[in-house]
């Protein structure tokens, strides 16, 4: 089957690690104004917080995610690493993110005619880049001060640091179905939303830590496609860690050549499975398949709390 017969459809979400989930939360709702869409558990390692942050409607695409880690170290971003996402805002409202970010008190390191680059309660770096787009009036977040006109659209793009720029195109070409020219990974669908591939020039180890990005995941329609890419990925070699129901999506995670994980992950059913659209993040959800732990669950992360 052609490659394009299964292209991904653009991003999904990303997951970062955050040391303090309250700091976190404080951040992404009330500074940037995303929407908290589901608050539950890493399903890897019950004992953590895991808190998804997008749209109004929790689109995927919009999502940015965090583990809560109290106890990590310091990140070491060496030989490959994923480096910074960038956010679309709609086309002139940078200079109103510029004085708002400012009034916050958050670090700005870089200001230029088109985007606005800070960094996170985890120093985490974010940029806003400007789009001649407008969030669609049903995505819209309605508990922020953030006009829907100035609002957050979604990611536009990831950068990433590899140890080998060749391979980690090729995967991005052959494995993800994506064009990739100048270094640069997009897919057809989405020809404006970028992954820069960087080639690295540190022979030491990467170390994961505070405001580490831990995986990056791209969306697909369907569980048929999540195989197609699975078959193309075995036939290329590329380490396969596995594939899971998360309830909210099904997921292939794999290692491409430099080491990164990444994760395809499908479009449905979404975060409405287990709360209506208008009570999204208000409660401690867990899928169907970890209820039975449920107290277990809550009474660690509610005694790790205290």
């Amino acid at each position: 089957m052609e490659v394009g017969a299964y292209m991904i459809s653009g991003f999904h979400h990303l997951t970062a690690i955050t040391k303090d989930a309250e700091k976190n939360k404080i951040f992404y709702t009330d500074t940037l104004g995303l929407r908290l869409v589901k608050q539950t558990v890493n399903q890897d390692n019950l004992t953590d917080p895991h808190l998804f942050y997008g749209d109004y409607k929790g689109t995927p695409g919009t999502i940015l995610t965090f583990f809560e880690l109290p106890r990590v170290g310091q990140r070491h971003e060496e030989d490959s690493y994923i480096h910074e996402v960038l956010l679309k805002i709609p086309q002139g409202s940078l200079s109103f993110w510029r004085n708002r970010l400012t009034a916050g008190a958050v670090r700005l390191i870089g200001n230029d005619e088109a985007s606005c680059t800070f960094l996170d309660p985890d120093d985490m770096k974010i940029s806003l880049v400007e789009m001649p787009e407008m969030i669609a009036p049903d995505q819209a977040t309605r508990h922020s001060d953030v006009p829907a006109e100035y609002q957050i659209i979604g990611i536009q793009g990831i950068h990433y640091t590899v140890s080998d720029l060749e391979k980690t195109e090729a995967f991005f070409r052959d494995v993800l179905g994506m064009k990739v020219t100048n270094h640069i990974a997009h897919p057809t669908p989405f020809p404006d939303e970028e992954s820069r591939l960087i080639q690295s020039t540190s022979l030491k180890p990467t170390r994961l830590g505070k405001g580490a990005i831990d995986h990056i995941a791209y969306s697909v329609p369907e569980r048929k496609v999540l195989d197609l890419i699975l078959d193309k990925a075995k036939d290329s070699q590329i380490t396969v860690e596995k594939i899971i129901d998360r309830g909210y999506f099904q997921s292939l995670y794999l290692r491409e050549p430099s080491g990164l994980r990444i994760e395809i992950a499908t479009e449905h059913p979404g975060f409405t499975l287990d709360e209506p659209l208008e009570k999204l993040g208000e409660s401690f959800a867990l899928p169907d398949f970890l209820e039975t732990k449920r107290k277990a669950i809550e009474d660690t992360i509610l005694n790790r709390k205290e």
